[in-house]
Formats: structure tokens, sequence, C-alpha cells
């Protein structure tokens, strides 16, 4: 478990534009480690948990994209039934509410982002 930044990146919702950020990062030699996308009709917002977030928003700055910061919870685990409930089970028994929540899976591994109302608390509880 750790408590990571991520970048909350707003951009035009067309084609190519998920293409040209995660191109300007890479070229800056930056590894995305998390990824996630909300999209509002013309305009989009990108989640980005990297690698070097310091030199990430340099990148943003220099492509003049607005963005902001926010620490999320991210949970390494195995991949099998029940992991989702029991994390679940003892934030909601502590009251920590979800406020947001990204899992992807791989074979035996999974990764779960948390943004809670206490992400300090939470990460204290899971860890």
């Amino acid at each position: 478990m750790a408590l990571e930044t991520q970048l909350s990146v707003f951009v035009k919702n067309r084609i190519g534009m998920l293409s040209e950020l995660c191109s300007a990062i890479s070229e800056a030699n930056i590894n995305i480690r998390g990824l996630s996308t909300v999209v509002e009709s013309d305009s989009a917002i990108v989640g980005l948990i990297v690698d070097d977030v310091d030199k990430a928003k340099e990148v943003l700055h220099e492509k003049d994209l607005k963005f902001g910061e926010s620490t999320v919870l991210t949970v390494s685990m195995d991949n099998i039934p029940g992991q989702i409930a029991r994390i679940t089970k003892k934030l909601s028994e502590r009251h920590i509410d979800i406020v947001n929540a990204t899992l992807t899976a791989e074979g035996e591994h999974c990764l779960l982002v948390l943004m809670t109302t206490d992400n300090k608390k939470a990460n204290e509880i899971l860890g």
C-alpha cells in the first residue's frame, strides 16, 4: 500500500488526445503506472499516476495543459475472490467513504486505486 499523487489532466475530448498526452509523457521517459478517464461531452479528465510527478508536471506545463493533484491510495494484492469485499468492509466499518475506485488485474495480482475521505487513515487501517 502507498499514498501516491494522481495528476488530473483537463483536456478536450477528441480523437488522438489521449495518444498525444501519453506520448508526451513517454517521450520524457516517464512511466505511466495508472490511468483513468472521465469523459463529459466535449471535455475529459485524464487521471495519471506516474513514476516522476515533478517531471510530468513540467511536461504538462510545456503542453499548456491544466491539471490538478490529489492523493490516492494504491493497494497491490492477490487476485482472489473476496479481496475487494474485505478492503471495503474494513473501510466502511471505520466510517471511511470511498470517493473513487479503479481496479486492474493481471494474472495472480491486481492493483486497486482508491480515493477516500481520509486517505491517510485508510492507509493506516489497511496497512
